[in-house]
């Protein structure tokens, strides 16, 4: 039988086992509330999910191994061994949700199904995803299909405060995961994503003085800067921030963007003169654009606001990339998309 025909049987043999391990992880708390500033690693925002997620790869035969910065947090690698080490690929995906908005209607941990379609927080993005690399890797060892090189899958913590934890994706990188190619597998039918954008993500504090209002030294203007006053020059100075960058294959239509503000935080209270005020913005970068330039553009333009002490703190900073469309793996992700779906997707 034709391998692909193999796995196809076996994970439709397998469907409701599927649906109960997908109803069982959506159903585990892993609602991520953290900033990139405040994702704490003793926090186990992931641990059931990883834990669940390691004792079945170890029921279907695996060898899971549990790795991260502490014991609350792990990341699940996985690996299924190829007869050669010349090509590897990785399955890559994040354990953590966004938390539940106030808009659910339903229990967001419930699982629920109806009309053939399971609901939950996180079932999309991207339980499921995790539910398929685990059930793929039982169909190829259940067919005894021998691979040529390795097949990796990983399961990474603390993605949803921005993708720029260093507790996730990035602590596997950094303590030797590589491959020859990697999927990362966030919900998408229709679509074989051949680029990403780049992101840059920065905290800008701006300095003043306290003072209480009610004084007669901020009265007279003696003592006391508002640091908010000088926030609202800066949002102004950075309201419109056009950026350079290269058209490419991958990003035929699209340009970068400078959003700022995002978020903003300032004062102590009604009656006291704000000290520091600080912000946070979202740079999204193509090709022909770094975070240096975009960091020698802020600079340049706060240079022309008088009197202003400022920080600038960088919190991503990950470049755009792409793989050219002719590339082996994204034709194979193509034909084998369109022959699942029964739509050619687009790139």
């Amino acid at each position: 039988m034709n391998p692909f025909h193999q796995i196809d049987t076996i994970l439709h043999r397998h469907r409701a086992d599927q649906i109960d391990f997908l109803q069982t992880l959506v159903r585990a708390n892993s609602a991520n509330p953290f900033t990139p500033e405040t994702s704490n690693p003793a926090a186990p925002i992931e641990y059931e999910v990883a834990h669940l997620i390691a004792g079945k790869l170890h029921d279907i035969g695996l060898s899971p191994e549990l790795l991260g910065p502490t014991d609350a947090r792990p990341n699940v690698l996985a690996v299924i061994k190829g007869r050669a080490s010349s090509k590897s690929l990785i399955l890559n995906g994040h354990m953590d949700t966004v938390s539940p908005s106030p808009l659910w209607t339903t229990d967001p941990f419930g699982a629920q199904i109806e009309n053939n379609r399971l609901t939950g927080l996180g079932a999309l993005d991207m339980k499921a995803s995790l539910t398929m690399f685990v059930f793929i890797a039982q169909a190829m060892l259940e067919a005894g299909i021998e691979l040529a090189g390795d097949l990796i899958l990983t399961f990474a913590v603390d993605e949803e405060p921005g993708g720029c934890s260093p507790f996730g994706t990035t602590y596997l990188l950094e303590n030797g995961l590589t491959a020859t190619a990697a999927i990362v597998a966030e919900p998408e039918n229709t679509n074989v994503t051949v680029g990403h954008r780049g992101g840059y993500r920065f905290k800008l504090t701006v300095r003043g003085e306290a003072a209480h209002t009610g004084l007669l030294d901020w009265e007279r203007r003696a003592k006391g800067h508002n640091a908010i006053s000088d926030m609202a020059r800066v949002v102004q100075a950075l309201e419109y921030v056009d950026l350079p960058y290269d058209v490419t294959p991958a990003f035929p239509d699209r340009k970068p963007v400078f959003t700022f503000p995002t978020l903003i935080q300032g004062g102590t209270g009604i009656n006291a003169v704000p000290d520091e005020c600080t912000a946070y913005g979202d740079v999204r970068l193509l090709p022909g654009c770094d975070v240096a330039q975009v960091e020698q553009i802020i600079h340049a333009r706060l240079q022309s606001i008088p009197g202003l002490t400022y920080h600038l703190d960088s919190l991503l900073a990950v470049p755009a990339v792409e793989i050219d469309q002719n590339e082996e793996i994204v034709q194979l992700l193509i034909r084998h998309t369109a022959a699942l779906t029964g739509q050619t997707p687009t790139t």
